[in-house]
């Protein structure tokens, strides 16, 4: 999945028809207009998007009996009406599984309903209703309550995201190779609306128009590699080193307009470890507004005022010299919803120097962290509810060279423990029903990145994390822990 997504946003500047346009707040990158002459206007097929979505969770479900032959997918009548009377419970997953899978798995729903021409808030419910299904019908595991909440709340921003990048490919006026290389990209980005392309006969069929379902959108994109340390611990020499790929992609302005619907802005970035025994994805960071509005505009300088969905997700593991793997940290934001302001000012003729600043303060509906103690089948997380607050600064000298300094600051609360005198190594995984060790986490991430962008689109940049944990205990000892990495990168600014 995550690498056809990547090789979909590789492509994305290499199609014909975009033109340039001003540049963006910082990150600096240059960005592209896509334009579209026309925006297509469709009946809405909630029962196609209902028999679709079905047909995704039967699709997963015959893979996992009929090739993977994974007994959870061993259902039938019985299964099924244990699970209509069981209330969900808090899963044993592993941490990627949970948090970024099943949020993946819940866009598929979006994207159903929103390429059978649901609105926004209207797929919603699709999403809710595939996690429901699968949930009470398409295992024989009980319920998962993590599950729901993350297939609903990640599968919405990750489908809304994925549907809107599918759609800057679109151009339904091209033929040939430029045509099959678009609908490819587009089903990279999008599976199900290039299904539904196909289906259609979209994917082929000539128009006067570019038939897009969105007007002029900005968009930059920054893709980098280059090695990555992390350490063990903080002021350790020990650690390890990988080779990290990364990408950052920037839709839309929030500045531009006096105020704009779900969507209209988002940010995405990605980071993945390779060569190493380091955890592929390494972080997914994404925040959109759901509502805006412009407040202030006084010359060069705007301030906007929203509502953002959050997700978020880091991990981590690194192979010590006895050759234990570990995990310095794991946290995750999946589902998340909160306030934010963002500032931005120009350069002026006499100071060379452009501001961008966002504050963000979110209510998590659901988060995880990682526990010392808790290590139960493929869980070595605790999951729970909280808070987090960010502020992103960048500063931009002579639009060329950029300092950023982020911090961000997750609290997760773990509400439902387990008896301290419970032999975990016993216990029956399916009636353990556990967020974690009770209790609560902090994780703090202080981030500082020098970057020079050259006229020539490619770009250098020097960045340190430093990584601080504090987690209290309701039964077991508090641990504070503490790492870092450093990280030098290469690459290109489109």
């Amino acid at each position: 999945m995550n690498r056809a997504f990547f090789a979909a946003l590789i492509l994305l500047f290499t199609l014909p028809g975009v033109s340039q346009a001003q540049n963006l707040p910082l990150p600096k990158e240059k960005s592209h207009i896509y334009l579209a002459d026309s925006i297509q206007l469709s009946v809405k097929r909630p029962w196609k998007a209902a028999a679709e979505i079905l047909g995704i969770n039967l699709s997963v479900w015959g893979f996992n009996h009929f090739i993977m032959n994974e007994n959870f997918a061993k259902i039938n009548i019985h299964t099924i009406k244990n699970n209509l009377k069981t209330f969900p419970v808090w899963d044993t997953d592993k941490f990627s599984t949970n948090l970024v899978a099943h949020p993946y798995h819940g866009s598929l729903y979006f994207n159903a309903a929103r390429s059978n021409n649901m609105n926004f808030w209207q797929s919603i419910p699709f999403t809710f209703g595939g996690s429901m299904m699968w949930e009470f019908f398409m295992e024989n595991e009980r319920p998962s309550m993590n599950d729901l909440l993350a297939t609903t709340f990640g599968g919405t921003e990750l489908g809304e995201i994925t549907y809107r990048l599918s759609d800057l490919f679109i151009d339904n006026r091209t033929s040939g190779s430029e045509r099959i290389k678009r609908e490819i990209l587009i089903g990279l980005i999008s599976p199900i609306r290039a299904l539904n392309r196909l289906m259609s006969g979209e994917a082929w069929r000539y128009s006067p128009s570019v038939g897009r379902s969105f007007s002029n959108v900005p968009v930059s994109l920054q893709v980098a590699v280059g090695p990555r340390f992390l350490a063990e611990q903080e002021n350790s020499k020990q650690g390890e080193l990988s080779g990290n790929l990364s990408f950052w992609l920037n839709y839309g302005d929030p500045f531009d307009d006096d105020s704009y619907s779900p969507y209209e802005w988002f940010r995405i970035q990605a980071g993945f470890d390779l060569f190493s025994s380091q955890t592929k994805i390494s972080e997914v960071n994404a925040v959109a507004a759901l509502w805006g509005k412009n407040v202030w505009n006084s010359g060069t300088r705007a301030l906007t005022l929203g509502v953002f969905q959050h997700f978020n997700y880091y991990d981590s593991q690194i192979k010590t010299k006895e050759g234990k793997l570990v995990a310095p940290y794991k946290i995750s934001e999946a589902a998340a919803i909160g306030g934010g302001l963002l500032y931005n000012r120009k350069a002026q003729p006499d100071d060379r120097i452009d501001i961008y600043a966002a504050y963000y303060l979110t209510g998590i509906a659901l988060g995880a962290s990682t526990s010392d103690y808790f290590m139960v089948d493929e869980r070595d997380y605790n999951l729970g509810s909280g808070y987090s607050a960010k502020a992103f600064t960048g500063l931009l000298y002579k639009k060329q060279w950029g300092l950023m300094l982020n911090l961000e600051n997750y609290h997760i609360f773990t509400w439902k423990g387990y008896d301290p005198n419970l032999d975990l190594s016993t216990v029956d995984f399916n009636k353990l029903n556990t967020q974690g060790d009770a209790g609560n986490a902090r994780l703090a991430i202080f981030t500082t990145q020098l970057i020079y962008y050259s006229p020539k689109t490619w770009q250098i940049s020097l960045s340190n994390r430093y990584f601080s944990r504090r987690t209290h205990y309701k039964y077991h000892e508090d641990i504070d822990y503490s790492t870092s990495d450093i990280r030098l990168s290469f690459g290109v600014h489109i």
